[in-house]
């Protein structure tokens, strides 16, 4: 019989590991808590969708960001105010670019 793996110790994981994973968790959340707290209602898709847009840009702001702040708290907010906005921004340029795609029709 094999025994099974063991977990890794979360002190053991690398530090940008931790702080991406931080980051996208972040994003991810600050936009399902806006969604819950909305009085609209949404299919469960277009939920997803959001949540990993947010997640996502999160992801890319933290690794934009890094070693840019001194303060890792500022980091993070910075990474989670882009999770929170960033659905909007993304429906914005897709909206942008059906728009100039239709003008060379």
């Amino acid at each position: 019989m094999s025994a099974l793996p063991t977990p890794p110790n979360p002190d053991e994981l690398p530090i940008g590991f931790r702080d991406i994973a931080f980051a996208i968790l972040i994003g991810s959340l600050s936009w399902l808590v806006r969604y819950i707290c909305s009085s609209e209602k949404h299919s469960m898709g277009y939920i997803l969708r959001r949540t990993a847009t947010a997640g996502l840009t999160s992801l890319l702001v933290g690794l934009a960001t890094k070693g840019y702040f001194s303060s890792e708290g500022m980091a993070f907010a910075a990474a989670g105010a882009a999770g929170y906005c960033s659905p909007e921004a993304v429906d914005l340029a897709l909206a942008w670019l059906r728009k100039q795609s239709g003008k060379g029709k």
